[in-house]
């Protein structure tokens, strides 16, 4: 933390405000953030713990208020919107599971994986079927289908047994 805090003071010396990409929002994305992210995924759980986490929100607090030249009173949410800047505690986050997802810990989906590895869609989606004694007014049927014209698709809607309307494309 000792270099977040020279690198910090460095962000005050300059006497330009907030603006969309300001020299002090640099200094703070390219400089601060990747030293307060090192290793996000490891430590991660201690944000858990709500005193390292006012800590790190402290941190920031004080390169936001650099950054805007705002009063020391404003909250350190008002000052990540004048600043655009992501709260720390949800950038750790975000740092820690992009880690997951690139390592292969994350959600199957969420990485990437060679064609012959996907899931096949009739294997992961849940179909839940009606039942005949239903006592809903509504009932709408589908269907899909190849023909020697391409794919096309189907749908019937139905109230009381009587065809309300038909859609289908091809």
């Amino acid at each position: 933390m000792h270099k977040v805090n020279i690198h910090s003071f460095e962000i005050g010396k300059s006497n330009m405000g907030a603006e969309a990409r300001s020299p002090e929002n640099n200094i703070y994305i390219g400089g601060i953030l990747p030293l307060i992210l090192y290793g996000a995924p490891v430590w991660k759980s201690v944000l858990d713990n709500t005193c390292y986490k006012t800590k790190l929100i402290r941190i920031q607090g004080l390169i936001n208020n650099r950054i805007t030249k705002a009063y020391r009173t404003v909250s350190n949410e008002a000052l990540c919107v004048i600043t655009g800047l992501i709260p720390i505690n949800i950038k750790i986050q975000e740092t820690a599971k992009y880690y997951g997802c690139i390592k292969g810990y994350g959600n199957q989906f969420d990485r990437e994986m060679e064609v012959k590895h996907w899931t096949h869609p009739v294997n992961c989606v849940k179909i839940t079927e009606g039942q005949e004694d239903s006592k809903h007014a509504i009932h709408i049927y589908t269907d899909g289908s190849k023909c020697e014209h391409g794919v096309g698709s189907g749908i019937a809607i139905f109230t009381d047994s009587n065809v309300i309307d038909t859609k289908n494309t091809d």
